[in-house]
Parts: C-alpha cells; structure tokens; sequence
C-alpha cells in the first residue's frame, strides 16, 4: 500500500470520526430528531408514583407497568419528546385517572401522587345506633339515635361533643341540662372534670371578680390538662388537674385558634396572637371583623376572615407580607404540607392557592390559583384535604368526592360511590368513615 491511498484512508477515517461524533455527541446528551417539528429537539422525561401501586400506565400509545419497589413505588419514562402527553393510570377494581401532562426539554415532569379510588369499598361495621361520629387517634366518640355520647361503646356525661383535647386521649363535652363543660378522661374509665366547677372555686380562691360564665373554651394545643376560654370579662387559662387559674388578657375578645404555642383572639379593632410560653401579646391584623383564623402547619401563613376577605399573612416577611386571596370566603384550610390553601366563597367557587415551593407539580407560578366551579357544592360542609396534600375531600348535594387539585384538563372528581348520610375523613390516619342507615362503618379497599 502506497503512501497514497494509506493517506487517502487517514483523511477518509478522520471525516468518518467526525461524521460519527456529530451525530453520537448530541444523541448520547439527549438530542433527537423530530420528523413532526423536522428539527432537533433535546428529549426529556416523566416521572409518575400511584396509590395503589401495581398499575398500569399508559402515555399517548406506550404502556407501562409500575412495580411495588422496596423504597419507592413509581415509574421513570426516559427518551420522550417534548410535547403534550395524555397519560392515564388504571387498575382493575379502581376508578382511572387521566391528565394532559407536558413533557419539558431536558427535565423529568414530576406528577404529583395520583391517587385511585376503589369502584367499590369493603365496609366495617363499628357501632350501630349511630346519629354523629367524631374521629380520633386513639379512641371511637358518637352520638347515639337518642342523644347519648359515648366513647369506647361507653356512655359519658353530657350532650355535645366540643373537642378532643391536646393528644387525643381525653375529650371535651358540654351538658346542656347544667349549662356545663366537662373533660372525660377514657383511660380512667370515662371519669369527668367539672370545668365549669373547677373555674368558680379557682376565681374564688384568686379573688377574681367575674360573675360571667364561660363564652368560649378551646383545648390547650399541647397540653391535655388545660384549657383556654372567654367570658365577657377576661381570657383565661385553667389548669383543671392542679388545678390554677391564669388571666390572659382582660376584657372582651372572641377567642379564634390555639394552635402549638398560641392563641388567637381578636375584639373590635384588632387581631391579636398570645404566645403561651412567653406571655406576650402581638398585633397580628388591624381589622373590625376578623371572624376566622387558620394557620399552616409549619406556622408560616396564617389566613384570616376579615371584612369579608381571606387575606394572606406570610410571617417570614417583616414588610410586604399580607396579601388579598378572596372575597366572600365561608371556608378556608391549609394543605397538611403548608404549600396550599383551599378557600370556598359564597358563590360555591372552589379556588386552591399555591403558597409553597411544590407549584410547578401543579403547572402553576407562585401564589396563582387552580378554580373550580363545581356545581350543587354543599357549603356548609368544610373541605377536607387528604393526607397527600394533592387531593381535596368535597360533599355535593348527592354524594362524597374526591378533588385533584390540578385544574388542567381533563379534571378528576371522582366518587366514593357510597351512599350515607354522613361522611367522615380521618387526615392523620388516612380512613373514611360512613354513617349509613344509623351504623357506623370504616371503608376499605
């Protein structure tokens, strides 16, 4: 072989390496080429996780299967093109879920849990006789078709059920014959403490001049043997197992929220926010009518009803940091998460605001909203988010459903499709509960 042809073969292999490279190069960094577009897109991917696992996935044409995994249950599709991809999550026995999703270049789209609902639920028959039911961690509290409270298939004292105290162990409960509140203590054999008897003995001993009998009363947020209530004269806080009375603020306040480390109480100029270890009292909102007060779990927002607007405090921010939601709100509730707040306005509007870091799950920017205009909404029922934070319980007129809160099409409002007269969510514990012909039952898949 000549020098030649072995130089004609040298300059022949570099225009191979080169053609190569320019085409491997951008391929292994993730470019193809589209003949829909006749360009080079760079590919990107999805990332879905399901409740059930085990189901099946289906984007555009392609078919998946998600597998129970000893970490995390979800599916990785890699390699696809950026565009829109009608993806559905299915499994036999369970309602299906659909969605529009986007695939971005470069990135891996994260859907948020998707969650299926079972076509038909197991029930569990727990009590019979049964007219109200109060969910708890720890113990089973309902009414009966006469009246009678019980807790633990035991009658208690009283004919209103208030609260569970601090823990879930002991509850409050009014007895309209005596005009009394009492604490009823399962784990003594439903023992009860007078409060109402506690308080008079306590302002004797202290001398404290109030004839006014208690307005309101909230339980301590972390301490099962106090609680904190108005009269028309002072806020207080009793320790009924000491038992030592504490005066928090004199005068007329509507008492609001207790809530870790603090309460909430407002009178006709302001709102105001108590601090339970430190005992002092901060403006919180300069308003007249502050009727309501929720705050996120993180203690990072707090929400307020004031003159008929949902306003927005971000308590990280010294200025700048109140913020107009809504009009006309008649329910408002954080997200477990703290990311989210669902507001309800008297028109039946349903509008799910993104306060947090996750709105991108969403398709949303920061503080925009997802609305939904769902008709025969029941507004006197509070919405209820489900324990993901992505899902939102609603009673309709007709039955009890469960919200996606990404309002990108389609829109996934689904059924529990079981009748009852009444409906129950237990968020800590992830259980639905039903009253259905006066019995009591726990759903299961």
């Amino acid at each position: 072989m000549n020098l030649k042809i072995r130089r004609t073969i040298f300059y022949a292999l570099i225009v191979i390496f080169f053609v190569f490279a320019f085409f491997i190069i951008p391929y292994s960094n993730g470019w193809r080429f589209d003949f829909t577009t006749f360009s080079f897109v760079k590919l990107g991917g999805l990332y879905i996780e399901t409740d059930p696992a085990e189901t099946q996935i289906q984007i555009d044409k392609l078919n998946f299967q998600i597998k129970s995994g000893f970490i995390k249950s979800g599916l990785l599709v890699a390699n696809l093109f950026p565009k829109t991809y009608h993806v559905s999550a299915s499994k036999d026995g369970y309602q299906s879920w659909n969605k529009n999703v986007t695939v971005k270049p470069s990135l891996v789209t994260q859907i948020h849990q998707v969650i299926l609902l079972p076509q038909e639920w197991s029930k569990e028959l727990l009590e019979e006789n049964v007219k109200n039911f109060y969910p708890g961690s720890n113990y089973l509290a309902w009414q009966d078709n006469v009246g009678k409270l019980k807790i633990e298939n035991k009658t208690i004292k009283g004919t209103d059920f208030v609260a569970w105290m601090s823990g879930e162990k002991s509850a409050l409960i009014y007895d309209k014959a005596t005009k009394s509140y009492f604490v009823i203590n399962p784990t003594q054999n439903n023992t009860a403490s007078n409060i109402n008897l506690i308080f008079n003995n306590a302002k004797e001993q202290k001398e404290i001049n109030d004839s006014g009998t208690i307005k309101q009363i909230l339980p301590h947020p972390s301490d099962k043997n106090k609680l904190i209530f108005t009269t028309n004269e002072f806020v207080y806080l009793l320790d009924f197992n000491k038992p030592s009375l504490d005066i928090i603020k004199s005068g007329q306040f509507n008492l609001l929220k207790a809530f870790k480390n603090e309460i909430f109480i407002s009178n006709s100029s302001n709102l105001y926010s108590y601090n339970l270890d430190s005992k002092e009292l901060t403006t919180i909102y300069k308003s007249p009518e502050v009727s309501s007060v929720e705050i996120s779990d993180d203690n990072h927002y707090i929400a307020i009803n004031a003159s008929k607007k949902l306003i927005l405090l971000d308590r990280s921010q010294k200025e700048n940091n109140v913020l107009e939601l809504s009009e006309n709100p008649i329910n408002f509730v954080f997200s477990p998460d703290s990311k989210k707040i669902v507001a309800i306005n008297t028109a039946g509007d349903i509008k799910i605001f993104f306060i947090g870091d996750d709105y991108e799950l969403y398709n949303k920017k920061p503080y925009s909203y997802s609305l939904f205009k769902i008709k025969n909404i029941d507004l006197t029922y509070k919405p209820i988010w489900h324990q993901n934070s992505s899902y939102i319980f609603l009673k309709t007129q007709d039955d009890f459903r469960l919200l996606e809160i990404d309002d990108s099409a389609p829109i996934n409002f689904n059924a529990i499709n079981v009748s009852a007269e009444k409906y129950y969510y237990n968020q800590k514990i992830n259980q639905i509960y039903i009253i259905q012909n006066q019995k009591l039952y726990k759903l299961t898949k």
